[in-house]
C-alpha cells in the first residue's frame, strides 16, 4: 500500500509539473456515435496470446494516452470508416488508452496485473460519459476487464479516476505542431515541464 502512495503521489507530481500555460485544455464535450455498438465485450480468452494473471502485485499505475488522428492513419480505409473517432477525427487529440495497475519488476508484460475479471458489458450511460476521453466502446470494455478490474472494486471506480488524471493534465496543443511525430510530441511535453 506503501508503494501505491509513492507511486499516486510522483504521478501527482508529474501532473502538477505538466499543468502550465500555453497548454491545450481537455475537451468537456465532443461527438457520440448515433448509436453505440450492440456488442463490445471483451473475451481474454479468444485473444492470442493473452493470459490472466491474479496475483501479481500492483505497485503503480500507468496512464496510457495515445494521439487519435496517428492511431487513425495507421489504418486501412476500411479500418478507419469503422472507427468512430477516426470518421470525426478533428474532435479528438489526445486521448486515453487505458490506466494500466503495474508490477514492480516485471520480467515479460503478463508479469503485471491483467485479465482479473470477466465483466458483463459496461451500460451505455457509463460509456457516453466517458466517451470524449475514451471513444471507442470496445476500447473501454477491453481496459476495464483487462487492466481495470485487477484493482477498482467498479467499472465507474477506474473510469472516474481515469477522468481525474486526465482532466488534470494540460496537453501541449500538439495540432499547431508542424510535424506532431512522436519524438516532436514527447519534446513539447520535456519542454512544458523545464521550470
Amino acid at each position: 500500500m506503501e508503494r501505491q502512495f509513492l507511486a499516486a503521489v510522483c504521478f501527482s507530481a508529474l501532473i502538477a509539473i505538466w499543468s502550465r500555460v500555453n497548454a491545450a485544455a481537455i475537451p468537456n464535450s465532443c461527438p457520440l456515435p448515433p448509436q453505440l455498438k450492440a456488442k463490445y465485450d471483451f473475451d481474454w480468452k479468444l485473444k492470442n496470446g493473452e493470459k490472466q494473471n491474479l496475483i501479481a502485485k500492483v505497485a503503480y499505475l500507468k496512464l496510457v494516452l495515445s494521439w487519435s488522428p496517428t492511431y487513425c492513419e495507421s489504418l486501412s480505409a476500411t479500418a478507419r470508416n469503422k472507427q468512430f473517432q477516426c470518421r470525426n477525427s478533428d474532435s479528438f487529440g489526445l486521448i486515453v488508452h487505458g490506466l494500466w495497475p503495474q508490477a514492480a519488476k516485471p520480467a515479460a508484460i503478463n508479469d503485471h496485473p491483467r485479465n482479473c475479471q470477466d465483466d458483463k458489458q459496461l451500460n451505455a450511460t457509463l460509456v457516453k460519459r466517458f466517451y470524449c476521453m475514451m471513444p471507442d466502446e470496445y476500447l473501454m470494455q477491453a481496459e476495464w476487464e483487462k487492466h481495470g478490474s485487477c484493482h477498482y472494486a467498479t467499472a465507474n471506480d477506474y473510469f472516474t479516476t481515469i477522468e481525474k488524471f486526465y482532466k488534470s493534465l494540460n496537453i501541449p496543443n500538439i495540432r499547431s505542431m508542424k510535424n506532431s511525430t512522436q519524438a516532436n510530441i514527447r519534446r513539447a511535453f520535456l519542454q512544458m515541464a523545464q521550470f
